[in-house]
């Protein structure tokens, strides 16, 4: 044809070899246009190419301009219409006969099919004409932001096409030909490693050993002095080559014998692997032994495992200098790809003529192993399906190795070796980026950055698009990128670039698997726990033998025995697969069962906890959830909150409330008050929402013993003032009596001890009329700690006894607080040696629960023992191990009692200065959990310690304010120095 379209250099357009003239406008318009020959461009994509931001309003209307004024140029100069009107956009017809480009395409292809073939002269002449249509940079004369990304990666690509040729002409012994060349090359493109590669190869072949080493020298200089790096370690392996004189390196094989290159290119920006290619490295080398070396490197879709195995491939080329062969056995076109297809490949490469290969399958690869027998060839075979399609594809002998990358792991294959490949660890994905985007964009959004990273999973594919669409566009914040990601529901839209896409990656993955399979894999990725226990498949209707099959697909992580996780994007995948139905509130009812089975376990019963009406669905086994219930908990706390969120987020009202009051026994043995609060408050949002008065009501109750917990004492009376309203809104006098037990708790902990013992009493009465037995010990030992905090020992005794009593029979799980304030009764009683006994036994129990709560409790209550009877030191200890565990579950009262205890015992030693720090620190948390009796203990002993240093003023301000703090608890008259150690030593030890 008479047409001529030129991009490889200035885009030009000849007709009958005379050039048409075109407007600057119509060049951009035309370059985008013959960029994507045979291809719809948008017309969005080309006011991008026309236009930097900000973008006229008048932008479309000229962009159809600009292509009207095209077509009438190019057909005022003879040139066909060749510009077609699409919807949307506009489609230019080209072939290899009109654009420079689509030759190039062809004849690199021809040139790679003559050398997988083994005909080297043949493809050198295919590249080296292809080569020879580059005038210049891609569209040189073309400034437009969008086409730089295409631009680089043309340019890339080229010098890859050229590596690719010098090197099998280096194979053809055309080495001293290529000498000028390569010094241009080295010098045009310093940081090419295989361009210098090539060179010392071609100097080594020329018997200039010694040129060929000093030239390894001046390429380390350029890459330290350039970027502060050694070159890979490819390049120091070829220095020892050429020292030890490793026959590798000789052109000494037989003319008629062919070497197949076959091996795709390397990729210039390999990142985050190095660790994972030395281990493939060491082991992939031909054998001295029988058998030969074959290494399996499995992983999912997208997580880079052809990328590693080509770069490996590439960087052991040398040992293998027989050829290296590759064949790609993913299915094509919804059609699976045989051994027999890729055995007539590998034959031909050989140098069978087609006209000879065999028929059958068996006779093909018995020819393979043939001609492969006495080589040293590398046998790279990239996503294979099973083990069936690999099996015929082996070679015979030890000298030859082979490298199989696969989504299925394979495992009846014998193997040297096999490598699970994982997604990249969060640093590497942002050095893997940098190095695709641009290390100075990250580097200004370093907080984007890593929430892109995340948002891609660290799936290397994923970050590669990520970075290749911000490469496109630099005019892009990472953040805009980040921000495109964030709506699951097009996050695998935007993970698309050219021919590279997740979405069609991880379908890949899924293809010939079992429907029911699909099902399950969809239902799995609807519920929103970050792990997968085995049981959740079989509540979704799965089975064992389909959860493996996920498995087997990468479609489903092994996380530990039994455990299951999915990664990111294939959630976002499976979840396009199909809707909820009945399988996620089938797995939540699971969780609400379990964690209900551990609120018994823990309790002793199904005491002091309200429930729902919510279907449960019970998990077979798990006899871990009743033997050691909290060791199960801590595994599965973020799961639980994610279920109870899911819960409150699909309306399941009846049963998050439910699910989060369960859970609370185990929030709280943990002191895990942030995930207490998540919990109740979403469940809140979903009952109100849903008008569900006695779950708002039973949420609005456990918000406010968190709340009183964490001495937040005027929400925690708001809160349980609505839930007492509500309980008698809906008549529930079990809740209503739970409900003023957390009023009375609340009430205790403010100082309001006449209002805390009237609400004990109410409550009392109502969780008798309920029958809750454990919550009646509960009441009946919250009425007798109230009555110790006052010093009304006498009074708090027979409650104390009863809940004692009760405990052994009723609820043994209940034992361990009831028997920490008989400690405290006999402490202050002064029958010392009981009370040693009941702290001793109390810290036993509580360790072996692992309850680090009650270990705090313990643990003050056997300090103060200690000091009362003259122990100090280890007294002292105690308490320093109460302040270490009251910080670990946020308890600052107990820390608050410690300091109290610790300052007393200073000034049992006469060591004011001490004694006023310690009681200081007592004050101040005391005041800041607004505790009055303890702020008002706190002052007491800082009065005393001023009084015994002479400091009289200091002292009555301090007895002021204890009586202003007494005053304002009103209605009782507590005891300024109960529950202060060392009080006898005090009165009978010797002053100085």
């Amino acid at each position: 044809m008479a047409v001529r379209f030129h991009v490889l250099g200035r885009i030009e357009v000849t007709v009958h070899e005379a050039v048409v003239d075109l407007g600057l406008r119509q060049r951009e318009s035309l370059a985008l246009m013959l960029l994507r020959a045979n291809r719809t461009v948008t017309v969005d994509q080309l006011v991008e190419v026309s236009f930097a931001d900000p973008v006229p309003e008048s932008a479309l209307r000229q962009v159809r301009n600009t292509v009207g004024r095209l077509r009438r140029t190019l057909a005022a100069a003879g040139c066909p219409a060749v510009i077609k009107t699409r919807p949307g956009g506009y489609l230019l017809e080209a072939g290899p006969d009109t654009l420079d480009l689509l030759e190039y395409a062809g004849q690199v292809e021809a040139g790679r099919r003559s050398a997988a073939e083994g005909r080297h002269a043949q493809a050198v002449a295919s590249l080296r004409r292809g080569l020879a249509l580059w005038r210049g940079p891609l569209l040189s004369d073309i400034d437009a932001t969008i086409l730089e990304a295409e631009k680089a990666g043309a340019e890339e690509a080229r010098l890859a096409v050229l590596e690719e040729c010098l090197e099998l002409e280096l194979r053809l012994g055309r080495h001293r030909e290529l000498l000028s060349e390569l010094a241009t090359l080295t010098s045009e493109h310093p940081l090419r490693e295989r361009m210098w590669e090539l060179r010392m190869l071609a100097l080594y072949r020329c018997g200039a050993k010694a040129d060929a080493l000093a030239l390894y020298q001046a390429a380390r200089r350029t890459f330290v002095a350039e970027l502060g790096l050694e070159p890979e370690p490819r390049l120091a392996r070829l220095e020892q080559a050429i020292i030890t004189g490793d026959p590798a390196l000789d052109l000494d094989r037989e003319p008629d014998r062919p070497c197949p290159g076959q091996l795709p290119p390397d990729v210039p920006d390999f990142t985050g692997r190095d660790r994972a290619a030395a281990e493939l490295e060491a082991v992939l080398r031909p054998e001295t032994g029988p058998a030969m070396a074959m290494l399996i490197v499995t992983g999912k879709a997208g997580v880079g495992k052809t990328t590693l195995a080509l770069h490996v491939a590439h960087c052991v080329r040398a040992r293998f200098p027989d050829g290296q062969l590759f064949a790609r056995l993913s299915a094509v076109q919804d059609r699976r790809v045989t051994p027999g297809e890729v055995l007539a490949q590998f034959l031909r490469a050989l140098g069978e003529p087609v006209q000879d290969l065999p028929a059958g399958e068996d006779e093909r690869a018995a020819r393979f192993r043939e001609l492969l027998s006495g080589r040293r060839v590398l046998v790279v075979l990239d996503d294979a399906v099973d083990e069936a399609q690999v099996r015929l594809l082996l070679p015979g002998g030890a000298g030859c190795a082979v490298l199989v990358t696969s989504r299925s792991r394979l495992c009846a294959l014998p193997s040297s070796g096999r490598m699970e490949l994982g997604e990249l660890e969060p640093a590497q994905s942002v050095r893997f980026l940098a190095k695709v985007a641009g290390a100075h964009r990250l580097r200004a959004e370093r907080e984007a950055a890593d929430e892109l990273v995340r948002l891609c999973g660290n799936l290397p594919l994923a970050l590669r698009i990520a970075g290749a669409r911000l490469a496109g566009r630099p005019h892009w914040r990472v953040g805009h990128m980040a921000e495109r990601l964030r709506d699951e529901r097009r996050r695998l839209d935007e993970l698309a670039h050219g021919d590279l896409e997740v979405r069609s990656s991880i379908a890949l993955s899924a293809e010939g698997l079992d429907p029911a399979a699909l099902r399950l894999l969809s239902a799995l990725a609807l519920t929103d726990t970050p792990d997968l226990p085995g049981w959740t498949a079989l509540a979704a209707n799965g089975s064992p033998d389909l959860v493996d099959s996920l498995v087997d697909a990468q479609l489903l992580q092994v996380a530990g025995p039994m455990r299951y996780r999915l990664h990111d994007l294939v959630r976002v995948y499976a979840r396009e697969l199909g809707e909820p139905g009945e399988a996620v509130p089938r797995v939540l009812g699971g969780w609400l069962a379990l964690v209900e089975r551990a609120h018994r376990a823990v309790y002793g019963g199904d005491h002091a906890i309200l429930h729902g009406t919510a279907a449960r669905w019970q998990p077979p086994g798990l006899d871990i959830v009743d033997t050691d219930p909290l060791t199960w908990y801590e595994a599965e706390r973020p799961n639980i909150v994610a279920a109870v969120r899911q819960a409150a987020a699909l309306g399941l009202d009846e049963l998050c409330w439910d699910l989060a009051v369960s859970a609370v026994s185990l929030f709280q043995t943990r002191g895990h008050y942030d995930d207490w609060e998540e919990t109740h408050r979403a469940a809140l949002t979903a009952t109100r929402a849903a008008d569900n008065t006695r779950g708002s009501a039973a949420l609005l109750t456990g918000i406010a013993l968190l709340e009183a917990y964490r001495h937040r004492y005027e929400p925690a009376a708001t809160a349980i003032e609505e839930a007492l309203e509500l309980f008698e809104r809906c008549g529930d006098r079990h809740g209503w009596g739970l409900a003023n037990a957390v009023a009375a708790f609340a009430s205790g902990m403010r100082g309001l001890y006449a209002d805390a013992v009237e609400q004990c009493e109410k409550a009392l009465e109502a969780v008798r009329q309920a029958g809750d037995a454990g919550a009646e010990i509960l009441v009946l030992r919250l009425l007798g700690q109230l009555l110790l905090d006052v010093g009304h020992l006498d009074s708090a005794r027979p409650y104390l006894a009863e809940a004692l009593a009760a405990s052994r029979t009723v609820d043994p799980h209940a034992h361990p607080e009831v028997v920490y304030r008989i400690g405290e009764l006999l402490l202050a009683s002064g029958r010392l040696e009981e009370a040693e006994q009941a702290f001793t036994d109390l810290l036993g129990t509580v360790t072996g629960l692992g309850d680090q709560r009650g270990e705090a409790f313990a643990r003050y209550g056997l300090g103060c023992l200690h000091i009362e009877r003259d122990r100090l030191a280890s007294g002292e200890e105690y308490l320093h191990q109460a302040i270490e565990l009251a910080g670990v579950v946020d308890e600052p009262l107990v820390a608050a009692k410690a300091w109290l205890a610790l300052g007393a015992t200073s000034r049992l030693r006469r060591d004011h200065e001490t004694a006023l720090h310690r009681l200081g620190r007592a004050e101040r948390l005391a005041r800041a959990i607004d505790s009055p009796i303890w702020q008002a203990r706190a002052l007491h002993q800082v009065a005393e310690v001023h009084g015994e240093r002479g400091c009289e003023p200091a002292a009555a301000a301090a007895r002021a304010q204890v009586r202003d703090l007494i005053a304002a608890i009103g209605g009782v008259d507590p005891d300024v120095e109960a529950g202060i150690p060392a009080r006898r030593a005090h009165r009978t030890r010797p002053a100085g």
